[in-house]
């Protein structure tokens, strides 16, 4: 994965993700969502964008929830917490329902201590917290419910040199 320069984190989309954020996601190297997607399609579209896509399972990814066999395994093959090995860090991504209603970034570090980003969603809100490593990063809703940071939102990860630079985005 040398070639990733670009990776579009989202989460929180409940079956819809906006179109300004789809059109912006389009040219990312790398697809990164952190769970409640609920939605075979949008799964199928955000793996169709990008040569790479990582995909969480959140807390209203269930599989009861769905009635024909193939949606039910698409979400069922769905993992609770991915890691990703960049050349230039490790990306663990989680819903982190598992945490509780707002997870603790210490918690998470002391989870997650041999990564250099967790990302994280089930919170609704947008927040980056580069203070320490590992940082901690939750893109907010990308959806259109419960947008916490005032509308859809997302953020985005350059990576150059080995260089990585955080660029958050939100739809009011």
């Amino acid at each position: 994965m040398d070639d990733v320069r670009l990776i579009s984190v989202l989460s929180d989309s409940h079956g819809h993700i906006s179109d300004k954020i789809l059109n912006l996601v389009r040219g990312s190297d790398m697809i990164i969502h952190a769970g409640d997607i609920m939605s075979v399609e949008l799964i199928r579209e955000l793996k169709n964008i990008s040569k790479y896509s990582y995909l969480v399972c959140g807390n209203n990814d269930r599989v009861e929830f769905y009635k024909d066999k193939e949606e039910r395994d698409i979400i069922g093959s769905l993992n609770r917490v991915e890691k990703i090995h960049l050349p230039s860090g490790t990306i663990t991504v989680t819903h982190g329902d598992q945490f509780g209603s707002k997870p603790s970034h210490s918690v998470l570090r002391a989870e997650y201590s041999d990564s250099k980003l967790i990302i994280y969603g089930h919170t609704h809100y947008q927040i980056v917290d580069d203070s320490l490593e590992p940082w901690v990063i939750n893109p907010g809703a990308s959806g259109s419910v419960r947008n916490m940071n005032g509308g859809p939102a997302f953020v985005q990860i350059d990576i150059k040199n080995s260089q990585w630079k955080v660029k958050t985005h939100c739809f009011i």
